[in-house]
């Protein structure tokens, strides 16, 4: 099983992704866009994972969440990896007060480690993958929508359950199933 553990989005979230896409998409690049349903804003990948792991990585969930308190999220700002003059991955950032995505993806990592996976050693920037560049086509109308995009602020959205997401390829797409839910609370 492949699996990763991730802020699933509320669905009036998605839907203002979705607008947001639909414009980025009229320069018709050579993108893959993320479908709305699929979107979330990934905090820990954990790559291939045996069935009996799944106890112990749910117990380390919970620990998580008991500690955490449900926080607002903004979107804001696309923008792109590497950086816009040679994009690969088209994204929209999540801000939260002090900073409270990064020191949960912290402690999530911290914790993970300590029963096997690895420690993430790239800076976490918190975001959603709007859409994966696949060729050169048109990129320069693209880098235009994009820039148009970058000082984009939505309206905010709750922050209050971490969910454990399995990732499975299939015919060519990939489908995201929620496995487990764990909301915060401390309240």
């Amino acid at each position: 099983m492949r699996l990763f553990v991730a802020i699933d989005l509320p669905d009036s979230v998605k839907q203002q992704l979705e607008e947001i896409v639909t414009e980025l998409s009229t320069c018709r690049a050579d993108v893959r866009w993320v479908h709305s349903d699929s979107m979330h804003l990934t905090l820990k990948f954990l790559g291939n994972v045996a069935p009996q792991e799944l106890v112990e990585i749910d117990r380390v969930l919970s620990r998580i969440v008991a500690t955490t308190q449900p926080t607002q999220g903004r979107l804001r700002n696309v923008g792109s990896f590497p950086h816009l003059h040679r994009p690969r991955v088209l994204w929209i950032g999540v801000e939260t007060d002090n900073g409270m995505l990064s020191s949960l993806q912290t402690d999530l990592d911290a914790a993970l480690a300590k029963i096997r996976f690895s420690r993430e050693d790239r800076r976490f920037r918190p975001h959603i993958t709007l859409g994966r560049i696949r060729g050169n086509r048109r990129l320069s109308a693209l880098r235009e929508a994009v820039e148009k995009q970058s000082g984009h602020k939505a309206g905010s959205f709750k922050i209050e359950h971490l969910t454990l997401f399995e990732s499975r390829q299939r015919r060519g797409s990939t489908r995201y199933t929620a496995l487990t839910t764990h909301s915060f609370e401390v309240r």
